[in-house]
């Protein structure tokens, strides 16, 4: 088998990860593009982690600056996900934060936000195809781990999570299904930043939100 840059970053990852926990000799791997890298996760939260923490499986890890696995209350029912959003940025959070209180009725500490790629890297690029596949099991984990009733994504983390080729305009506060849980689109918080005339789309989004979990 040809090794590819990406087999070759998994197996690296895979030694690296049986170090940390002490083992120094492993059996051959078996290596196909169905299992790459779901291995064996954690299956506690903070335990998964300490995983993410060392993390290489891809370029993102190269150049991360910190990690963002998660923030909020990791047993909540309700997930927020990003693709790489920084949730400690007021600025541009601060306006989403209120509106979620204030309309849906919900302190946003009581929700778990989190993002499909876990390194916040200084990176600069327009997509982040191969790094979603190698991160998105880390995401898959954490609901498996948490079993949320609804998952709210936050601009473009909908395109790779549901992969409908709709665009986020089109779909925001419509209702989809995420492996059996509810999965609303929201548009991106930085878009709203920057564009404030879209607020009241956002509020309307926001009341269909509020609306459905009522009717639970």
């Amino acid at each position: 088998m040809n090794i590819t840059k990406q087999i070759k970053s998994e197996i690296i990852h895979i030694l690296k990860m049986k170090k940390l926990i002490g083992i120094e000799h492993i059996t051959p791997v078996s290596f196909s593009r169905k299992t790459n890298n779901k291995l064996s996760l954690p299956d506690e939260i903070l335990n998964l982690e300490e995983y993410v923490k060392n993390c290489s499986l891809c370029e993102l890890s190269k150049s991360k600056e910190s990690i963002l696995f998660g923030k909020g209350n990791n047993t909540s029912e309700i997930y927020i996900v990003g693709l790489n959003y920084n949730y400690e940025d007021d600025k541009k959070f601060f306006l989403i934060k209120k509106m979620i209180e204030n309309v849906i009725k919900l302190n946003i500490n009581e929700t778990y936000m989190t993002n499909i790629l876990k390194c916040n890297s200084n990176k600069l690029q327009n997509k982040f195809d191969v790094e979603v596949n190698s991160c998105i099991h880390y995401l898959e984990k954490q609901i498996t781990i948490s079993e949320p009733k609804m998952i709210i994504t936050l601009g473009n983390a909908f395109d790779y999570m549901i992969k409908s080729g709709e665009d986020i305009m089109d779909v925001s506060g419509s209702l989809f299904s995420y492996n059996g849980i509810k999965l609303i689109p929201l548009m991106d918080p930085d878009f709203i930043y920057k564009n404030p005339s879209y607020k009241e789309k956002m509020f309307q989004d926001l009341q269909k939100i509020k609306k459905i979990m009522d009717e639970k």
